[in-house]
């Protein structure tokens, strides 16, 4: 049987095992904890640097403001003039007013003729009524001195008074020059425009040329007349056989012109006739509503038209 002391080294033998076992697990783990720390410690340091520069947060920017829109910009188109009644005017041939007197002349004799053949047919004497000469007066120059231009009947006379342009058998065109202290009055200006000159002193155009009241129109104002647009013009180019596109130009004048009245130089009298309506009436130019032409026609030299481009 063992006693107490004999066991007492072995179990001293174990405890100090024992001790060095742990104390060597001890050891063993700090070694590792420390190895542990070394890998972990760059990355912490590292955590540690951005956690430094990290940006304040960034507000959100602000939502833009809504640029107000500029208001529309409309085009306005040619200012109104008002309403105009549109009368006609033309270059009075005196061919034209004599044959006119001829055929009507002509008419009269053989009334005449046929009331004498009643009257007398038992003895066949036929008498003819004397067709008496046509009246005749003397037109005169304007420039002061009372210079005789040629001899006319008082038909062409009238007529060349009225329309204020005038073509003789000579082929002179005649231009009214108004109020003289002559034989006769109106007197008249040779001029060599091939249609006449009008109140500017610029050539009278076909279908182009207005005449106006200049309290109502200044004159060399371009106007725009949408009746006009798209009719096309009686005769030939380069007057006329053309679709009209409304521009017109006030270069005219003329004494019977008043107020809202427009009157448009057509060239010839077969010209008027053709621009005429239905049963050969005028009555579409009445009440024709006018326009400012400046933003729409132009002028270039003697040529009135459409400016490129607008409306």
């Amino acid at each position: 049987m063992t006693t107490s002391i004999e066991r007492a080294p072995t179990i001293l033998s174990a405890v100090a095992g024992a001790m060095k076992d742990s104390v060597r697990y001890l050891a063993d783990l700090l070694v590792r904890i420390a190895k542990g720390l070394r890998t972990i410690a760059p990355v912490a340091i590292g955590f540690g640097c951005q956690s430094g520069t990290v940006d304040a947060p960034v507000p959100p920017s602000p939502m833009p403001r809504e640029m107000a829109s500029p208001p529309a910009t409309t085009d306005a188109g040619p200012a109104p003039l008002g309403e105009f009644n549109i009368t006609f005017y033309y270059m009075i041939g005196e061919e034209e007013v004599a044959a006119k007197a001829a055929a009507k002349a002509a008419k009269a004799a053989k009334v005449v003729a046929n009331d004498n053949q009643s009257i007398a047919e038992d003895d066949g004497a036929v008498e003819l009524a004397a067709i008496t000469p046509p009246d005749m007066v003397t037109i005169y120059d304007g420039g002061g001195a009372c210079e005789a231009i040629a001899e006319v009947t008082k038909d062409f006379a009238a007529a060349l008074r009225l329309q204020g342009t005038g073509k003789l058998k000579d082929g002179r065109v005649l231009n009214i020059w108004g109020h003289c202290p002559c034989e006769h009055t109106p007197c008249f200006k040779v001029t060599k425009s091939q249609w006449g000159t009008a109140g500017t002193g610029r050539a009278l155009q076909p279908f182009r040329t207005v005449a106006v009241d200049p309290k109502v129109i200044k004159l060399g104002s371009l106007l725009y007349v949408p009746l006009l647009e798209g009719r096309t013009m009686p005769g030939r180019s380069p007057w006329g056989g053309f679709v009209h596109d409304g521009c017109v130009v006030a270069d005219d004048t003329g004494g019977a012109i008043d107020g809202n009245q427009l009157d448009l130089f057509v060239g010839r009298k077969g010209y008027y006739l053709g621009i005429s309506g239905s049963a050969g009436s005028h009555a579409w130019a009445r009440h024709v509503p006018v326009f400012d032409g400046d933003k729409i026609c132009e002028r270039k030299g003697r040529h009135v038209a459409r400016k490129a481009g607008s409306i």
